[in-house]
């Protein structure tokens, strides 16, 4: 359930099961246990003592992979800074402990870091932006050069090459300051907004756009890092995908802060590096964010906010059993245009073929930018959704949508296989 939490679009349900398995089988104690016996010295190498740390190492995968899906969802964390995670670190003096417990656990200091930030500021979601969301992004921000300063170091120490684990931890440490300026940046949708911004926020904005263009920098430019992508969390792939999105918007509304066409370079790199990893997605989105872009910046004439805009259209797979186009499934591909395919009438099939023939016989549906943007080309500014919008930082869909909120739809993508 873990890895199929961390490596699928949707992991929301597979994670909360692998959280109640584990929760029925007491994993939750296992590290208030392990530290109790490292503290007296009873730390062993029997079966029982691995079996401790084991079960502890899966619950700080649970804890970060919960939480990871928190932020991307919008949703609230089940699990909670507590005491089966208090004092992670320590795991690391172990006999039983493995190189990537360094790792495993730097980011699980990172993510109740980023859990104290989040209940801090969750209660003014709901309310414009004030001092005090001000002085929680400063002391986040204090923490967060501490951890990763610390970290940074250990992992020096630790390898000779240790090019890959720094990226890492310095885009963990600039998405995690990125994400929460976001929340603070909500209700900037303008640039008529923009002008009305207090300096604390306007410093925050400029801030942002410093992260993002890093992040982009590291994830396309290192060769180890693009090389980690690969097998990287779809999360890893959201947040670039998110910083790369919320670039684009900022670069509209602080056209002076930034090189228009360095970002447009960096974010066309990303999404040519997402589409040749399992991020189909996310390399979707940054395509059409793309193309909104050069629209923009083309000066086309969008269609008045006046006129409606066509329903989308719930398309199916062909009925293939019956071999009549007009029989289809109500299983959604692409709510905006048709599939690459039609069915073919009997006398129409191949020699090896037959009317009852399985859907695997035909093409697989790919969805592709042009086609998705079609339905979008002459909508006007106001009724284009939030994730293709450059005209907004994500506003209350940002807070209850979280990540998703500025990603493709999956309902633009053909259906997941389901695995369990």
């Amino acid at each position: 359930m873990v890895l199929v939490s961390g490596w699928s679009d949707n992991g929301w349900l597979s994670g909360g099961h692998a959280v109640r398995m584990a929760m029925e089988i007491g994993m939750h104690k296992a590290w208030p246990d392990l530290l109790k016996r490292m503290k007296i010295n009873k730390s062993v190498t029997t079966a029982k003592e691995r079996q401790l740390v084991i079960s502890a190492r899966t619950w700080f995968c649970l804890y970060l992979f919960e939480h990871q899906m928190s932020y991307g969802t919008g949703r609230p964390a089940i699990l909670k800074d507590d005491e089966s995670i208090w004092q992670c670190r320590l795991l690391l003096q172990h006999p039983l402990a493995i190189e990537d417990d360094m790792r495993l656990v730097s980011t699980v200091e990172l993510m109740a870091i980023r859990e104290r930030v989040n209940n801090n500021l969750a209660p003014t979601f709901d309310h414009p932006v004030d001092e005090h969301t001000f002085n929680v992004l400063r002391e986040a921000d204090m923490e967060f050069r501490n951890w990763y300063n610390t970290w940074d170091q250990a992992f020096s120490q630790k390898y000779e090459d240790a090019a890959f684990y720094r990226q890492s931890l310095q885009i963990q440490h600039l998405h995690a300051e990125l994400y929460h300026n976001a929340t603070a940046l909500r209700g900037i949708d303008s640039p008529e907004d923009m002008q009305k911004m207090p300096q604390a926020q306007r410093d925050l904005a400029i801030r942002s756009i410093q992260l993002c263009r890093q992040i982009l920098d590291i994830t396309v430019n290192s060769p180890a890092y693009r090389e980690g992508m690969k097998y990287a969390v779809h999360y890893t792939h959201a947040t670039a995908t998110f910083s790369a999105s919320f670039l684009l918007r900022l670069s509209r509304l602080f056209p002076d802060q930034c090189d228009i066409q360095d970002i447009r370079t960096l974010v066309e790199r990303l999404a040519a590096l997402l589409s040749e990893v399992p991020g189909q997605r996310y390399a979707l989105t940054l395509q059409l964010m793309l193309k909104r872009f050069k629209k923009r910046k083309a000066g086309s004439v969008s269609r008045s906010p006046k006129v409606a805009r066509e329903p989308h259209r719930q398309l199916g797979y062909p009925d293939v059993q019956s071999g009549n186009p007009q029989h289809q499934s109500h299983q959604p591909i692409s709510p905006t245009y048709d599939t690459p395919y039609s069915a073919h009438p009997p006398e129409a099939l191949p020699h090896n073929a037959h009317p009852g023939a399985s859907h695997q016989q035909f093409p697989q549906y790919q969805p592709n930018a042009d086609h998705i943007w079609r339905g979008f080309e002459q909508t006007s500014n106001e009724q284009l959704p939030v994730w293709l919008s450059d005209q907004t930082l994500g506003g209350a869909s940002f807070s209850q949508n979280g990540i998703d909120a500025f990603l493709l739809p999956t309902d633009y993508l053909p259906p997941a296989t389901q695995i369990w």
